[in-house]
């Protein structure tokens, strides 16, 4: 059954699934308690399918807040991959999703600005604003992320959120090693983040 439950949640075959789960209503949490965290809604969120998701999060909406053995909750692959609809829907379980740490401490946000994946951040930084002061292991912000990862675009849309909640002094955090975002810039030779960035 499990093998089959795996294969509807993969390929976004809803009506399999409700069967599946019907038949057995605890067969959801036997194997999320097998798995190490790595839940249906994981592979769901994975392979992009907003329909099961929605599922599932129907039977278990604490499957939402699991973070599997790689560091990653269903929110940290939605805002990874750029799944907006998806990161929309696990958000209605609760905004606290948004500082869900993974690995190296890192919140859903910091997936996207790495990849990115400006409407995901949006979506993000609009349910939780405050996400944006939160660093990761390494003291990073998501600035420092956007920075590093040439993520110009990101850039634009931190500095405008910092502004517009009134949260400047996100800029001048230093990472572990002392750097601020003008710092990581001036090393990488990111000279058009550092003209976004306000001193």
């Amino acid at each position: 059954m499990e093998r089959r439950l795996l294969e509807a949640a993969r390929k976004g075959n809803v009506d399999e699934l409700k069967d599946l789960v019907s038949s057995n209503e605890l067969i959801l949490k036997e194997m999320a308690l097998e798995a190490a965290g790595h839940t249906l809604l994981h592979v769901a969120c994975v392979a992009g399918h907003l329909d099961v998701v929605q599922e599932l999060l129907k039977h278990m909406p604490k499957l939402a807040k699991k973070v599997n053995a790689g560091g990653f909750s269903p929110l940290h692959i939605a805002a990874a991959q750029g799944e907006v609809e998806i990161a929309r829907e696990l958000l209605r379980v609760g905004e606290d999703l948004c500082f869900v740490k993974g690995r190296e401490r890192r919140i859903p946000l910091h997936y996207a600005v790495v990849n990115g994946e400006l409407n995901v951040m949006k979506v993000l930084l609009s349910a939780s604003p405050e996400s944006v002061e939160e660093t990761t292991a390494r003291e990073e912000t998501a600035l420092h992320l956007a920075v590093k990862n040439n993520r110009f675009d990101a850039v634009v849309v931190l500095v405008e959120h910092l502004k517009q909640h009134k949260k400047e002094q996100v800029i001048k955090r230093q990472d572990n090693k002392g750097n601020t975002v003008l710092h990581v810039a001036a090393a990488i030779q990111n000279f058009e983040a550092s003209h976004a960035v306000p001193f």
